[in-house]
């Protein structure tokens, strides 16, 4: 752009400002390593800024629902009926009218991207020219890209006509009506707003003002409203007496809704169109004589035609008047916009570094020396925990059954047998305790070999999860070491000195006891208990014999029974306990965990010290980056802040037309 607009001082033309924004912000795209999808995006806008910024044309934007008069208002500015009905449009792009000299045109770009220009071959088979008859028109060629299936294939759609809408070096941009329920109407006429220098909001006499386009101006116009002409169309359909009214409804519900000074244009294009039609005017160069802007001249136009003329060339005047302060507005808004953009976007890279960060930071696998102890110690907390139920005291009808052996040992006449008695007894208590001491140890083996599974499992589950992480850092691929086997032994013999000492001297207290007068029964039972097993031999043989020194044999025997009772539970008890068996079985767990952790040090610690390494760099620039982050957003606040008040001021340069 050749012109300059000195906004702030001498020498501060916008267009320079503008350029080291534009500068500034190409330099940081680079640097926050963006995504490429995201990186696309924002690049894309930054040309869309630099290519409006070189362009000096105005561009002037008409809004309006369907039905409005918009389409009417174009044609009017057009002097012939060459756009369809708004309501009949379903193309989902703007049209953008443009001023070429001495010959009319269209061009259209496909969504597959081919570019088309009426009139040629490629566009007439595009279109399917052939099947119609008649001669082909703009105003056809129009019709059938805009109304037909064909819309849907329309990626742009830019309109050539030798006449000079508002003015030379103005460009028009239709938009389709935003309350047709048609998908994309609305958001197309959002980024038109966001395009435009000036807007051209139409607004129907008869239905002014609905919720619709309220809500339009008041969202994506909101910003805009200083660069807003409300043009009043559907006049012709009050009463003459309403009109003033009508203006002045709409004139107070605008200022309502934010727009200070509203810039009200009551005309009535279709009413004015039909008479240019008739009295032969061909654009807005022709407007008149020597009496000015709005005179026809000879052509005896009618009140209609009159107040368009004159809408109109305030219209063309507003737009030469303000065309560089306009222009600049729209480039610094759009200026705005990206700033915004990249501000958002580097919040959100500092925000997504910060969470890598943060995941780093959980790792413990680096130090892998403390890694392996944390899990050694944990296994063997867990194995403590676990192992001592295991070998916890032996059932209730563990104890059942050996007093149900124990009674069928000395029934009957077997009593009498004091050596076999004895004898008998003893091998009974003696395997029985030694089964349960063995089942007891065996248990406890196999709950010590299901913690040793079980922690193995989630140390290669573990080591793989942080594994992976570390290896991401370095940009490698390498599988995670496999579960290792668990190499458990078999469980160890139980231990019965304890047992037997405990025998023996509960053996002692029996026939020692008050109760019984120990004879020679006492002490023949006594020695042949010895004999056949020490220790609990001793106990059952003195019992025996106290017992038959003593009484006859069915007394005996019911004594005997009540008092081997509890000779038999104290056993039990002494076999839940089994206190030496157990550090053997946590011995050999101790060292099944030092083995895995000697497998886990002697493969991965080279390589664990190698992807450490590169874990303190990545964790550095991820931290270096999350400082570029904030400061690339802190920078791109305060610019935006500074082009929002460039903004503000060169839109308050913009002249009233009331002006002289």
């Amino acid at each position: 752009m050749t012109e300059q607009l000195v906004v702030d001082g001498p020498g501060a033309g916008w267009t320079s400002v503008v350029s080291g924004h534009l500068r500034w912000i190409e330099g940081q795209l680079d640097g926050l390593g963006l995504p490429t999808e995201r990186s696309d995006e924002l690049r894309a806008r930054l040309l869309a800024v630099q290519v409006r910024a070189a362009d000096p044309r105005l561009r002037v934007a008409v809004f309006g629902e369907a039905s409005s008069g918009k389409s009417t208002l174009l044609n009017a500015f057009l002097r012939r009926r060459l756009l369809p009905s708004s309501a009949l449009v379903t193309t989902r792009t703007t049209t953008v009218l443009e001023h070429r000299e001495g010959a009319e045109g269209l061009m259209v770009r496909t969504a597959d991207g081919p570019l088309l220009e009426w009139p040629s071959a490629p566009f007439a088979t595009w279109a399917g020219r052939g099947r119609e008859s008649g001669p082909d028109t703009l105003e056809r060629a129009l019709q059938r890209v805009l109304t037909t299936a064909l819309a849907d294939e329309v990626a742009s759609l830019r309109v050539f006509s030798p006449v000079r809408l508002l003015g030379g070096g103005v460009t028009v941009i239709d938009t389709p009506g935003f309350n047709v329920t048609e998908r994309g109407h609305r958001e197309l006429a959002e980024a038109a707003a966001r395009q435009a220098d000036m807007a051209l909001v139409v607004v129907p006499a008869v239905a002014a003002l609905s919720l619709t386009l309220v809500d339009f101006l008041t969202g994506p116009l909101r910003d805009h409203h200083d660069r807003c002409a409300f043009v009043l169309t559907k006049l012709d359909l009050l009463d003459e007496d309403e009109r003033s009214e009508a203006v002045a409804v709409v004139e107070r519900r605008l200022r309502d809704l934010g727009c200070a000074d509203p810039l009200l244009l009551p005309c009535s294009p279709g009413k004015a169109l039909g008479e240019v039609e008739a009295v032969g005017v061909s654009g807005p160069g022709e407007l008149g004589g020597s009496g000015g802007p709005g005179e026809l001249g000879g052509s005896g136009g009618s009140g209609h035609l009159a107040s368009f003329l004159e809408v109109e060339a305030r219209i063309a005047q507003l737009a030469a008047d303000s065309r560089r302060s306009a222009v600049a507005a729209t480039t610094l808004g759009l200026l705005s916009e990206l700033l915004s953009a990249v501000e958002e976007t580097a919040e959100a890279r500092r925000t997504a570094l910060g969470r890598g960060e943060r995941e780093l930071a959980t790792l413990t696998l680096p130090d892998f020396p403390a890694f392996l102890d944390t899990w050694a110690a944990r296994t063997r907390r867990r194995a403590a925990t676990e192992l001592n139920p295991a070998l916890s005291r032996t059932s209730p009808q563990s104890r059942t059954t050996l007093e149900v052996k124990v009674g069928n040992a000395v029934a009957g006449e077997k009593i009498n047998d004091l050596a076999g008695a004895a004898e008998e007894v003893s091998r009974l208590v003696r395997n029985h305790l030694r089964q349960d001491a063995q089942q007891a140890v065996r248990r406890a083996a196999k709950r010590a070999g299901e913690v040793l599974t079980t922690a193995a499992a989630e140390l290669a589950r573990d080591f793989a999860a942080q594994y992976s992480a570390l290896v991401d850092l370095a940009g490698e691929t390498r599988t995670a070491a496999p579960v290792p086997p668990v190499v458990w032994p078999d469980p160890p013999a139980p231990d019965m000195s304890g047992i037997d000492r405990a025998l023996s001297a509960i053996g002692t207290q029996l026939t020692t006891s008050g109760k019984w007068r120990t004879g020679g029964g006492a002490m023949a039972g006594a020695l042949a208990g010895g004999l056949v097993v020490p220790g609990i031999g001793a106990v059952v043989g003195g019992v025996l014999g106290a017992l038959i020194g003593r009484r006859g044999p069915d007394a005996t025997r019911e004594q005997f029974l009540q008092q081997v009772s509890p000779v038999i539970a104290a056993a039990h008890e002494e076999i839940g306990a089994l206190a030496a068996c157990l550090p053997r079985v946590e011995e050999s767990l101790a060292e099944s965990v030092a083995a895995i952790r000697r497998q886990y040090d002697d493969e991965w610690r080279e390589e664990i010290a190698r992807l450490t390494a590169a874990h303190e760099a990545r964790r550095a620039e991820l931290a270096a980056g999350i400082a570029h982050a904030e400061e690339t957003a802190a920078t791109a606040r305060r610019r935006r802040d500074e082009i929002a008040a460039l903004r503000r001021h060169t839109s308050r340069n913009v002249p009233n037309p009331e002006e002289p």
